[in-house]
């Protein structure tokens, strides 16, 4: 940490939330339109969101809430899937440096105008995206906002500040490689999707950290930095009028009342059903993540389903309670056996049409065969015998998780950005607990057919996995001739 401003070097995931799309409360380009609020138990405060577009292409969305803070920051559809190959690591990078310094102000100056107005910003790069944000006092939004211009449109990037970020990422990926979750899941979509955009890591090798160059940083950053790239998005007790006003003020533009920008074109990811191992037996268990493709967030009935299906599933490590008595089959087996150590159900999205759902453990590596053995029979009774008391408890257990998020003012910010980002609109959360209401055990069985039933996996494996299952014989444990 440097002065008040903290780098994200190692979480690379945003909120992962399903929420049902309608065509009712999408933003529409060059317009501002409220959405509607429908009374419900669940929802305590008064919100209303608005959004709107500025001349240079800039999108606002607002996020009105009665607080005295407000969360606010910017993000750009861009993220190490955009680097050229000359410019892999570029991302991560940016993410070092993007507060580092501007032509207009140094370092120390940066950091003495956020501790003058008590802020703090973080920067995360991902694969698809990259964004920067902070929170502070309402009063003070507007020296925030002034903040991210000034590093938007001023940036700038010195050999010295590369130099010098080269052995802090050389020593913060070091300190990762003992983190082997991290290590599998970075590798599952650099697997599965071989070949596209979003194999890129965030994470490059270390001889392409070594001989990253400062001119390949300074092209990305002039590429992707653009206003017409950008959408902000702000949710504390700030309304859209005031916020155009101090847009408009720091980055010299005004709101545009036409609607003159038109979608970006989605791209489209192949999935690959392939596996990864690297056996190495200086570890004491093996690490082992597998998946399948799962639907984009457009397709909501159908992602909101296999949410609700990850839950059934389930997580568990050895420092649950619970005892005996966890719902999840494999936990419950898990804790009377010594299974695994830990596993956790998984659903990844990636860009605006592909996603990963799965999930990861930990194993000893003669329990790795019962282990994917166990994990396929309860998939495969997702898509054959699922009862109603086990969807009931899911989607409890996911709509306390939403209830949770609306409550936290980092996490509903980063919930509105990922719902903008991937299907351009943002529901109440009234009306994503109506639509978790709805799901029934035949809905579960038909989603998990589609996407789960007779696919062919992703499988990495990291450490003692001299007996894992053979991916042939994985492949075929996804279908049963019982069926």
């Amino acid at each position: 940490m440097k002065g008040n401003i903290v780098y994200k070097y190692i979480k690379r995931g945003l909120i992962s939330v399903s929420n049902e799309h309608y065509k009712t409360l999408q933003f529409y380009k060059g317009t501002s339109r409220k959405m509607s609020k429908s009374a419900s138990t669940y929802s305590d405060s008064e919100t209303s969101i608005e959004s709107s577009y500025m001349n240079n292409g800039m999108r606002l969305v607002c996020d009105y809430r009665n607080t005295s803070t407000t969360t606010i920051g910017c993000f750009i559809p861009n993220g190490a899937m955009c680097e050229n190959p000359e410019e892999r690591g570029s991302s991560l990078f940016l993410e070092h440096l993007l507060f580092k310094r501007t032509k207009c102000n140094s370092q120390e100056q940066l950091e003495s105008l956020l501790e003058e107005i008590g802020a703090k910003v973080e920067v995360v790069a991902l694969r698809d995206m990259f964004l920067f944000y902070g929170i502070v006092v309402t009063c003070k939004v507007e020296k925030l906002v002034q903040l991210f211009a000034d590093v938007i449109l001023n940036g700038a990037t010195c050999d010295k500040d590369v130099e010098t970020e080269k052995c802090l990422i050389l020593h913060q990926l070091s300190r990762m490689s003992s983190d082997r979750e991290k290590i599998v899941m970075d590798y599952l979509p650099s697997v599965a999707y071989e070949g596209t955009a979003l194999a890129n890591s965030v994470y490059p090798e270390t001889r392409v950290i070594k001989k990253f160059r400062t001119q390949s940083l300074i092209e990305f950053r002039k590429r992707i930095l653009q206003t017409c790239f950008i959408t902000m998005v702000s949710t504390g007790c700030i309304s859209l009028c005031e916020l155009q006003k101090i847009v408009g003020k720091h980055f010299s533009c005004c709101v545009n009342t036409n609607k003159v920008q038109s979608d970006k074109e989605t791209l489209e990811f192949r999935f690959s059903g392939v596996e990864l191992r690297i056996r190495d037996d200086d570890h004491e268990l093996g690490y082992v993540a597998i998946g399948v493709e799962g639907p984009s967030y457009k397709q909501r009935e159908d992602h909101l389903a296999l949410t609700v299906a990850k839950e059934i599933v389930g997580s568990w490590d050895r420092t649950y309670g619970g005892l005996n008595h966890n719902a999840p089959y494999i936990a419950h087996f898990a804790y009377n056996t010594d299974l695994c150590e830990l596993y956790k159900s998984f659903f990844h999205n990636f860009a605006k049409s592909t996603s990963i759902w799965g999930c990861y453990f930990a194993s000893d590596k003669l329990c790795l065969e019962f282990m994917i053995n166990l994990l396929q029979s309860e998939w495969l009774k997702l898509c054959t015998s699922i009862t109603e008391k086990e969807v009931s408890r899911a989607i409890n257990q996911c709509i306390t998780k939403e209830l949770q998020v609306s409550n936290d003012p980092i996490n509903h910010f980063l919930n509105i950005v990922e719902s903008i980002y991937r299907y351009d609109c943002y529901e109440p959360l009234e009306e994503r607990i109506i639509q978790y209401e709805k799901i029934t055990p035949a809905k579960i069985r038909k989603v998990s057919e589609t996407y789960i039933y007779d696919q062919n996996p992703v499988v990495v494996a990291l450490g003692r996995i001299e007996n894992l299952t053979d991916y042939a014989l994985i492949r075929d444990g996804m279908y049963s001739l019982k069926y």
